[in-house]
């Protein structure tokens, strides 16, 4: 299977778009409210850096304490009301940061997506009427602007450090009010899976993510937006959907990607796409229809680049196999994709590529990705 590589088609797992329950479900009857125009950014707001992930914080201590992460993490995760012209919908949210006398909070995209009016609950009881502040359809994410500076934080943790079988907590209000501030436990499934069809509904096609963590804690409608966390109460996720299909999988959107695109909305700046601009596949696939003696090394390879891309100025090729990123390898599980949306337009990636039997380095400058991605 061919993909471009524009951070929004990548990986393997084949999952049909109706098969994936978003965590925010629509309720109650159509809203006579007329539509307001939804700016994807909000100006006027200062760079407010989010709480930095604490080096290596995955989950640091030795027992999973479920009292503890939500004593922790609660009092700062909130019940999101949406109305729109179709209905209410309900989801979740966290507040992230302050700023000059506001509180904001981020959520998924899908969650607030076509609001003319968002209200939100907090656990102490305090309510108010939230502006939205910013979307980013691409990663599925949004922040809200809250009256209140004083509201609890929850902290970041490092997304890069989770590991399969490490436990794990989900926070928010599944099925709306009536499990408002609920938390289910589980452990992280797989650190690097793929989403189709996220978001669609409510006028919206749905968008991929690539290098979501996948879960066994139960996401239901209504945890969309709520936080993922570590045994330290620390956010390694954003909870965005769960998988009708089959048991206990739910996914996550991994708190750094969450993290740059929240920074970006709450300054008021509109968040980049790294673009690379090339067709490949992973070496799975590409085995499938080629003997093993044809290719050397690991990770993805190349099927052609687009022009003027990139990828072509950086000199690379088709039948070129990339096996790291950044000084990552691309094996395990580890994709170009889950690497590239750590980064931003304009930095400078070193990918590693082994062309015939040769190794070399070569040094892309991320583009940021077009409205309509060239294809090859």
């Amino acid at each position: 299977m061919f993909r471009v590589t524009d951070v929004r088609a990548l990986l393997f797992l084949r999952l049909a778009p109706a098969a994936l329950l978003l965590a925010g479900c629509s309720l109650s009857s159509p809203s006579a409210t007329a539509p307001t125009p939804h700016a994807s950014v909000s100006a006027g707001a200062g760079v407010i850096p989010l709480a930095t992930p604490t080096p290596g914080s995955s989950g640091t201590t030795t027992t999973f304490d479920a009292v503890h992460v939500y004593s922790v993490l609660a009092p700062a995760v909130g019940l999101i009301i949406v109305n729109t012209r179709s209905g209410v919908a309900e989801g979740s949210g966290f507040v992230v940061s302050h700023e000059g006398g506001s509180s904001f909070m981020l959520t998924n995209n899908h969650v607030v997506a076509g609001a003319t009016t968002a209200e939100v609950l907090l656990p102490d009881g305090r309510h108010y009427t939230a502006q939205v502040q910013g979307t980013d359809s691409l990663e599925d994410l949004a922040v809200l602007k809250l009256p209140d500076a004083g509201l609890p934080l929850a902290e970041f943790g490092d997304s890069t450090k989770v590991k399969p079988g490490q436990p794990v907590a989900a926070i928010g209000s599944p099925e709306g009010s009536q499990g408002f501030g609920s938390i289910t436990v589980g452990v992280i499934s797989a650190a690097h899976r793929t989403l189709t069809g996220v978001g669609s509904g409510r006028g919206t096609a749905g968008e991929n993510l690539p290098d979501v963590i996948q879960t066994d804690a139960p996401i239901n409608p209504g945890n969309s937006g709520g936080p993922l966390a570590d045994a330290d109460g620390r956010v390694i996720g954003i909870n965005t959907a769960g998988d009708t299909s089959a048991n206990s999988i739910g996914f996550a959107i991994p708190s750094l990607v969450a993290k740059r695109i929240g920074e970006d909305l709450i300054a008021g700046r509109k968040p980049g796409h790294p673009y690379v601009g090339v067709s490949y596949q992973d070496l799975a696939s590409y085995l499938a229809g080629h003997s093993s003696s044809s290719v050397h090394g690991f990770g993805i390879v190349v099927s052609c680049v687009v022009s003027g891309s990139p990828a072509e100025r950086a000199g690379l090729k088709a039948n070129d196999v990339v096996e790291k990123i950044d000084g990552t390898d691309l094996n395990n599980g580890e994709t170009l994709g889950g690497v590239l949306q750590l980064h931003k337009p304009g930095d400078v990636v070193p990918f590693g590529v082994v062309r015939g039997s040769d190794q070399t380095t070569l040094q892309v400058t991320l583009g940021d990705r077009p409205a309509s991605p060239g294809s090859c």
